[in-house]
């Protein structure tokens, strides 16, 4: 950057000594500083816009022997055939990867890693608050590949890349698409395989849950969350719902016509929240989320019928929302599997 002031300063001062010297008129005087001026900001503003002032602006190419070229959200990456360090800057592609048995060097996080990956996150470095990743944070890990979605990361992602080859799929898996997503990331890390246990293990438990559920169909699940004062559902094509929906559970009509994973409500609106069982999300980090002894205790809420037959369940929102992959759905599973231990099926 010192370099650019320098080269701003002498342009500047050259076009001030040219117009003494030509003893132009007063009005042509202006016009000659103002274009200097204009020059040296925008000289200054294209050094400061740039996070990674010290880093090329066009990454080297991999050498063939070792890399890959796949196709992602921004169109086509060469990736390493054997990525060694990994960063996600999405919390689905660090599920994603520890599934995979890939173990990121760092991620970013939403205040904390998510409490149900436990053990698995262990060494990995945050590199992050939500969808605001720390770009020098990143380059001080030497990623060899970066992981992330289009949605959270599109403005971010030239400055990505020239960290390292960056994957983004199209979309985050909070619209149920997780298995897709899961896939994607798979492939980018070169471990499809793995990728196919993982899906498999988690047909095999739908499966062995499905046995239990002979009224599935019959049986209508709500999936419900409270903040700031406001109620949201999660629809059937959220991602919590698409787990539900392999179970073949049914669902509220409001929750089967949202378009969106998740939509407002009027906490009046006891019909859109009811339902035989109610999962209440709960976020530990905000006192606004209301707990399930809460909710139960509102004076309008204990009118729902899933409340009337204790049928109401406080689940964790890192992994109903945040999860978006396949770790989180299987816990997702262990957590609908409980419940119904506790209303005898």
């Amino acid at each position: 950057m010192g370099m650019v002031i320098g080269v701003a300063r002498y342009l500047r001062g050259a076009f001030c000594n040219l117009h003494n010297r030509l003893h132009l008129p007063s009005q042509q005087r202006f016009l000659v500083i103002m274009l200097a001026t204009s020059l040296t900001l925008v000289l200054l503003s294209s050094c400061a816009a740039d996070p990674l002032p010290n880093l090329p602006q066009e990454r080297a190419p991999l050498a063939a022997s070792s890399a890959r070229t796949i196709e992602h959200a921004m169109g086509s990456v060469q990736v390493p055939q054997q990525p060694q360090r990994v960063v996600t800057v999405d919390t689905a592609a660090l599920d994603a990867a520890l599934a995979v048995n890939i173990k990121p060097v760092g991620s970013i996080v939403y205040e904390r890693f998510p409490a149900y990956l436990q053990e698995k996150t262990t060494d990995i470095q945050s590199v992050g608050d939500g969808n605001q990743p720390n770009l020098e944070a990143i380059l001080a890990l030497k990623p060899d590949l970066i992981l992330g979605n289009k949605i959270s990361s599109k403005s971010q992602y030239k400055h990505l890349n020239r960290i390292a080859p960056t994957f983004l799929t199209e979309r985050s898996g909070r619209d149920g698409d997780w298995k897709d997503n899961f896939l994607l990331y798979a492939d980018a890390l070169n471990k499809q395989t793995e990728a196919k246990q993982a899906l498999d293990q988690y047909d095999r438990k739908v499966t062995q849950l499905k046995s239990k559920l002979p009224n599935a169909s019959r049986t209508v699940v709500s999936i419900v969350a409270t903040t700031q004062g406001k109620v949201g559902v999660y629809s059937a094509n959220s991602f919590s719902g698409s787990v539900l929906k392999d179970l073949g559970f049914s669902r509220p009509d409001a929750q089967t016509k949202v378009s969106k994973h998740a939509a407002l409500i009027s906490r009046e609106d006891l019909e859109s929240i009811d339902g035989d069982i109610i999962f209440l999300i709960r976020d530990q980090t905000s006192d606004s989320s209301l707990d399930r002894q809460a909710f139960v205790s509102d004076p309008l809420w204990s009118k729902l019928k899933a409340v009337q037959n204790n049928a109401v369940y406080e689940v964790n929102n890192q992994i109903w929302t945040a999860g978006r992959n396949v770790l989180a759905a299987q816990q997702v599973l262990e957590d609908i599997e409980k419940a119904l231990s506790e209303t005898g099926g």
